[in-house]
């Protein structure tokens, strides 16, 4: 074995540790600007889950370019990138396993379920999913978001109980008495059911069905319904509409 060159021994301890402050900042910057940018949900998906496997690859082809480069110049460095690479592995095993060692602490002390409207990270919802790792919120905007548990924990969890907030809706259907088989009884049922199958509608507070007035031809039946958001309410109406063979004719709105 030659004997080392220090200037060589020197240059190529610099040049390691140059390319591989250079690759770990570029991952670091990545993953922080990728926040800004608008993905969609599967996008965003995506990239959070392959994301380490990258950099994973890239750090693996590094070591071994490292281990080539640097045994030419000597035993002894082959060390250094062997530490470096140790350090990296574990650090990207605690990068995948962070979420859920935090998952088992969250779900230990905070016993959430689905459909539950919390806010917790700056999001506020309803949980849609508490998987392994993470928990899927659906904000009142109707956007999803996969929020890890290492984002959660250390947070404070608000859970909301909207049937104590929700907007309320009243309004008045006009139905033909020619299209009602089962009775004045069956036809609320129906508007029930039908209104609570609704995606947006509120799942913790029945709507209000009554009789206003029943005439020759036509029943009018006095509807309340109740939702987060009140974009849904017209869409509701129209809807109901359409399945009745209905009319709308009277709208008020108010709150819960």
């Amino acid at each position: 074995m030659e004997a080392l060159n220090p200037g060589i021994f020197s240059f190529s301890i610099f040049l390691f540790v140059i390319l591989a402050l250079i690759n770990f900042v570029f991952f670091r910057l990545f993953k922080y600007l990728v926040q800004f940018i608008r993905l969609t949900p599967r996008n965003a998906a995506f990239v959070n889950r392959y994301l380490p496997v990258t950099e994973l690859a890239i750090w693996t082809i590094f070591f071994i370019w490292a281990i080539q480069y640097l045994f030419n110049r000597g035993y002894l460095v082959t060390i250094v990138p062997m530490l470096v690479f140790l350090i990296i592995i574990l650090y990207l095993a605690w990068y995948g396993l962070k979420d859920i060692i935090a998952g088992v602490i969250f779900k230990t002390t905070n016993p959430l379920q689905d459909n539950d409207h919390v806010t917790v990270a700056g999001i506020t919802g309803k949980v849609t999913a508490i998987r392994q790792a993470s928990m899927e919120i659906e904000d009142y905007s109707g956007h999803i978001v996969n929020v890890p548990f290492s984002k959660i924990v250390g947070n404070i969890v608000l859970k909301h109980y909207p049937s104590q907030s929700l907007l309320s809706h009243n309004f008045l259907l006009q139905c033909p008495l020619s299209d009602i088989e089962g009775g004045v009884f069956d036809l609320s049922e129906n508007l029930r059911t039908t209104i609570l199958a609704l995606p947006w509608a509120s799942q913790k507070k029945e709507p209000k069905i009554s009789i206003e007035a029943e005439g020759a031809e036509h029943i009018l039946l006095n509807i309340t319904i109740f939702s987060l958001d009140q974009s849904y309410f017209i869409k509701t109406e129209k809807f109901l509409e359409k399945e009745f063979g209905g009319q709308v004719v009277k709208k008020e709105a108010g709150m819960a």
